[in-house]
């Protein structure tokens, strides 16, 4: 599917109205929303972390002190260990059973970045801000349990300064030794971390480091940047998500501070219409913040909240029409990108929107993980003032947050080899790996350091969620931060998301799973079995970062699925998530076939990890194998088409889903991110457009930091290949993928060659390969030779879906054969596929059911679907999309690799597809689309709404894969 952004409007979907909105990941604002629904009111909890508890997990406060008994919330989190520390993992789980056991909706990984207001100007909802897109909410009132006070901050309630405020910031790790790194005071505190591990007990040192406030420079935003780049220290094993910073600004009341929360009065707790404040932006004094960053006192504070705001606000209808609040100077034209939700209650449409100036920087990179902090280094270094956004609480993305912390492939060299040596100078599992592996505390403040040093910064806990357009060009981004949102001013902008999130907003052309396929790489969400396991690979389920639901729902299951780990993963590692669509796109057929181009920019290094099945009509002939293999990757790759000012990097640039496993190493991410730094630094320098930069002159740096081999200088674009070429692969070995991939690529100048083949070749295998290939590419004449085959075959062994682990085929010989019978569109096949079909029983493998339902869908016709509805009608093979998140956890297991509930749904849904495109059969294959197109898991839902809103069947047919 291409998606483009309409503008100038703004439409923004409504997800849920409610009377109250609880805004925060605290336990206190967990307790407030639980007493809000006690109440008989409905309420809605929303945090900007990926889970709830961020006073106890976030913040290291795992020791309860006996204070978590008469407190139902804490004494969760503590039920398992309550003489002991309790595990992050438990103290997030506990916060989760408690909202789903009340029935209460809640988000993760969103953030309020304006309030709406209704015609009389009382609060009536909020516009959210996740990663990639923008969400309304509805409500009659808000309580702010946000860190910094966002709500109140967009309410525009005044604000003054505190004079007593402790000026040290705190940061809680857990160690085997003393950290020797950190600049400040270190405190190594009386409670210990003992857990169970393995076949013995473990016992780590909880130490508390402190800095003053200004050691971390005047920039609030980028403190944690500055702090985190001190940690370079392998005695730290896990250090904690969040620092210790009480707030410096509160809102003005004119009363007395008061120095505990129960001398707090109602005009304190609420200081404006509809709006409770649960955080501190509260009146108190610096003794009363103390007892705010009680967990116990601040929980049962967040209960006195609750009970306040449900007993003033009535319960009525959702209004119908809203007032935005604007905030700010800086006015659009914004654009924005399109959250996947499957469910609304509304539009709202936004206008005129302003946002205060937070910065103006040469070069903003949108994501710092695995190709957005290299690209940070790079740009800094170049002499560019650098900006590098990221909204987890630390750089690196999945080889430092995500767990995974061994490379698998790619090109270990440029910078790549620069950073693995630093690694390996502070981190003895690096050196130990030589390089292969390392500490994800290690190698993420690593990443910190140098872009310090580079002079760069790096604000976290925040993303961009908008862009301003100027004549085509994107010259800005609208940012959210924990201390509010704004229009961040850039010269060049580098999509480091790996979602193309910037490139969406802007109206960039992108590709995302649509009614041809479902095929997506399989993601997981580490768990972190215990501290000193420092990584953790998995492949469980699929998962659409576009989708702010799903991704919330993927954390609950993950936090089910591993009860006893230590903690799980910050973030979610995808291996494939939305592409933009760039000025060229890289094939598989590219990298088999050795492809040069003139403007290659990194080389990548890697076999065909493909965490799934492939859908190019060249792996159903030949399949690859376990031999990494070279891909150089062009500039126009990374530039999305129609849009400048923006190059994508990582997962969201421009190539068929088939290629990304071979270019999407950390290694090679890493170069490539690097190279996008020096290329926007470059273009901003010079003031000429990325389009316009010397690319010869990039690939000679590129050459001289080892990034690109010498050679790559000389590379002309060696397509279309020769005639003779193309003759030596149709005489040669058919079943060989690089002669398949030179036919595939010109198939014109290929077809009569098979042809030939096919008619006269005295080799029945050649033959039939010949003919399978000209199915494939949709030669009618091939139509009888593979009615035959399939005619005259039995049931071949098929394939199930697997994830990590998979490769080689992932499909049948027989599949293929169907396959390329029905893409003749020659009715001669009819007879015998639907033999097939009615072969199949209730355990048939998915390949021969996709093979089926692809057939079905491409040649439709009445018999082919009582076929299909036969099977699906079979034991087993219905029922198996996943609607709820209490099914989730019910379903949930330890296992790090999880096929089977994937491979039912992949089964189910391409066979409800090739029903209902086949004409159906008393309305089957709709029923099955309609459930999935609730499922949780993103790409499913979205497949099956895209072939439910499809108008075009017969255009479909010739996409569908």
């Amino acid at each position: 599917m291409l998606l483009m952004s309409n503008f100038p409007s703004v439409s923004v979907p409504i997800l849920r109205d409610a009377d109250i909105l609880v805004l925060g990941s605290s336990c206190a604002a967990v307790a407030a929303a639980l007493e809000v629904q006690c109440s008989g009111r409905s309420v809605m909890l929303v945090g900007d972390l990926s889970y709830f508890g961020s006073d106890l997990a976030g913040k290291f406060q795992l020791w309860s002190g006996g204070w978590c008994i008469e407190n139902p919330i804490l004494k969760a989190a503590f039920a398992e260990r309550s003489c002991l520390p309790a595990r992050p993992g438990a103290i997030k789980r506990a916060m989760e059973e408690a909202l789903m056991a009340a029935s209460i909706p809640f988000l993760f990984s969103a953030r309020p970045v304006s309030l709406l207001r209704s015609e009389t100007g009382e609060i009536a909802g909020a516009v959210l801000a996740t990663r990639t897109s923008l969400i309304g909410l509805t409500c009659r009132a808000i309580v702010d349990a946000t860190d910094f006070g966002l709500g109140a901050r967009l309410a525009g309630l005044p604000l003054c300064t505190r004079e007593d405020v402790p000026s040290r910031v705190e940061w809680t790790v857990l160690a085997k030794n003393p950290p020797t790194a950190w600049p400040g005071e270190i405190e190594e505190l009386p409670q210990t971390f003992d857990q169970t591990f393995r076949e013995g007990d473990e016992t780590l040192s909880a130490f508390r480091l402190s800095i003053d406030r200004a050691a971390l420079g005047a920039d609030p935003m980028a403190a944690e940047h500055v702090a985190r780049s001190f940690l370079v220290d392998d005695n730290i094993l896990v250090a904690a998500d969040l620092l210790v910073d009480p707030p410096c600004e509160m809102t003005s009341t004119g009363s007395v501070l008061k120095n505990c929360l129960a001398d707090l009065g109602d005009a304190d707790i609420q200081p404006a219409p509809n709006l409770w404040l649960l955080n501190g932006m509260l009146p108190l004094s610096g003794t009363g913040l103390r007892d705010l960053s009680s967990p116990d006192k601040a929980t049962a504070f967040g209960y006195r909240i609750g009970a306040s705001a449900a007993a003033a606000v009535p319960c009525r209808q959702q209004s119908s029409a809203f007032n935005l609040q604007s905030c700010g100077e800086e006015s659009g034209p914004f654009r924005f990108a399109t959250a996947f939700l499957r469910e609304t209650q509304g539009i709202l449409e936004l206008a005129n929107w302003s946002f205060p100036i937070l910065g103006k920087f040469d070069v903003v990179v949108a994501g710092g993980g695995t190709g957005g902090a290299p690209a940070g280094i790079a740009a800094a270094r170049a002499g560019a003032n650098t900006l590098v956004l990221e909204n987890q609480h630390g750089l690196g993305g999945v080889g430092t947050l995500g767990l995974i912390n061994n490379y698998w492939f790619g090109n270990r060299v440029g910078f790549t080899a620069e950073l693995d040596e630093t690694v390996k100078h502070f981190d003895a599992l690096s050196r130990s790996k030589d390089g292969q592996s390392w500490s994800p505390e290690v190698k993420s403040a690593i990443y910190h350091q140098m872009l310090q040093a580079a002079g760069g910064r790096a604000w976290t806990a925040s993303f961009a969620f908008g862009v301003k357009m100027e004549s085509g060009k994107v010259g800005g981004l609208l940012v959210s931060t924990p201390f509010g949102s704004g229009f961040v001013e850039a010269g060049g902008i580098i999509d480091a998301t790996g979602n193309a999130d910037v490139a969406a907003a802007a109206g960039a052309p992108c590709r995302v799973i649509d009614a041809c396929h479902v095929a997506v790489q399989g993601a997981g969400i580490s768990p972190r079995f215990h501290p000193n396991v420092r990584g953790q690979n998995s492949d469980h389920t699929f998962v659409d970062e576009t989708d702010p639901v799903g991704i919330t729902s993927a954390y609950v299951q993950a936090r089910a699925k591993y009860p006893h780990a230590f903690d799980t993963a910050a973030l979610v590692d995808t291996r494939e998530r939305r592409q933009i669509v760039g000025d060229l796109e890289l094939s598989p057929i590219d990298l088999l076939a050795c492809r040069t181009f003139p403007d290659t920019v990194v080389t990548a290094s890697s076999n065909f990890d493909t965490h799934g099945f492939t859908i190019h009509p060249v792996f159903m002939v030949a399949a690859p194998d376990h031999d990494p293999l070279q891909a150089h990757v062009p500039f126009r790759c990374m530039l999305p088409r129609g849009i400048d000012g923006v190059l994508v990097t990582g997962l969201g640039m421009s190539a068929h889903r088939d290629a990304l496993p071979v270019i999407r190493m950390q290694a090679d991410v890493q170069n490539q991110g690097y190279a996008a730094g020096l290329a926007v630094a470059e273009s901003v320098a010079k003031k000429v457009s990325l389009r316009q930069l010397d690319i010869h002159e990039l690939q000679g740096k590129l050459v001289a930091l080892g990034i690109l081999a010498p050679g790559v200088l000389e590379h002309q674009d060696s397509f279309p290949m020769s005639s003779e070429s193309i003759r030596e692969a149709a005489d040669g070995d058919l079943g060989k993928l690089l002669n398949v991939a030179i036919l595939f690529a010109h198939p014109e100048e290929s077809r009569n060659a098979l042809l030939a083949v096919m008619a006269n070749d005295p080799t029945p295998q050649r033959r039939h390969d010949a003919a399978l290939i000209l199915g494939l590419m949709g030669v009618s004449e091939a139509a009888s030779t593979l009615e035959e085959i399939v005619r005259c075959s039995s049931w071949d062994h098929g394939w199930n879906y697997c994830g990590m682990g998979q490769f080689g085929r992932s499909m049948s010989r027989l599949d293929a054969i169907i396959i390329a019978l029905s893409r003749t569109r020659n009715p001669i096949g009819i007879e015998a596929i639907e033999e097939k079909i009615l072969a199949l029983d209730g355990n048939a493998q998915f390949s021969h059911c996709r093979a089926a339902s692809l057939a079905a869908a491409a040649l439709p016709h009445p018999r082919l679907a009582s076929a299909l509805a036969c099977l699906i009608g079979k034991p087993g093979v219905r029922g198996h999309a996943l609607l709820s998140v209490e099914t989730l956890r019910a379903r949930a297991n330890a296992n790090l690799v999880e096929t089977e509930p994937r491979n039912l749904s992949l089964r189910e849904i391409y066979l409800g597809m090739g029903l209902f495109l086949t004409g159906d059969f008393n309305g089957i294959g709709r029923k099955v689309l309609e459930a999935y197109a609730t499922d949780l898991r993103g790409h499913f839902a979205r497949h099956a709404l895209d072939l439910l809103a499809h108008k075009d069947h017969d255009r479909l047919r010739f996409n569908l894969a």
